[in-house]
């Protein structure tokens, strides 16, 4: 196959800055591959999925790790006794409402009333 020039008569149909070669025009070679705006938006979800399983997996995990049960006791209430007196006794130095609500959660109180006799588990300093 012989390079050619292009002929000056054709310059309307053809490309002057590219060789031509036996009456063909020689385009560059296309690298890669040509994905369309829905085949890239794929490409980078596949590529994000595992960053993003790997960041729940990991917050996950430190979240158990904060959420572990503290250590608990069980007491007995005694007639006359109200959830205040026992937050007060078993944390003397902590806000007593906190306590009362730690001992709601503990127990799945819905109100804040206690009955002489009921055992109730606490947590335990």
């Amino acid at each position: 196959m012989a390079l050619e020039t292009a002929n000056p008569a054709h310059s309307a149909s053809r490309n002057l800055d590219r060789p031509v070669i036996s009456g063909q025009v020689l385009r560059p070679a296309q690298p890669g591959i040509k994905l369309t705006v829905r085949g890239r938006r794929l490409v980078a979800l596949l590529a994000l999925l595992p960053i993003v399983a790997a960041f729940l997996l990991i917050g996950t995990r430190s979240a158990q790790a904060e959420t572990a049960m503290p250590a608990t006791a069980i007491i007995k209430i005694e007639a006359g006794q109200t959830l205040w007196d026992v937050a007060v006794a078993i944390a003397p130095n902590e806000d007593p409402r906190a306590t009362i609500w730690t001992i709601k959660a503990l127990n799945g109180l819905a109100t804040s009333e206690v009955q002489a006799g009921q055992a109730l588990v606490v947590p335990a300093n």
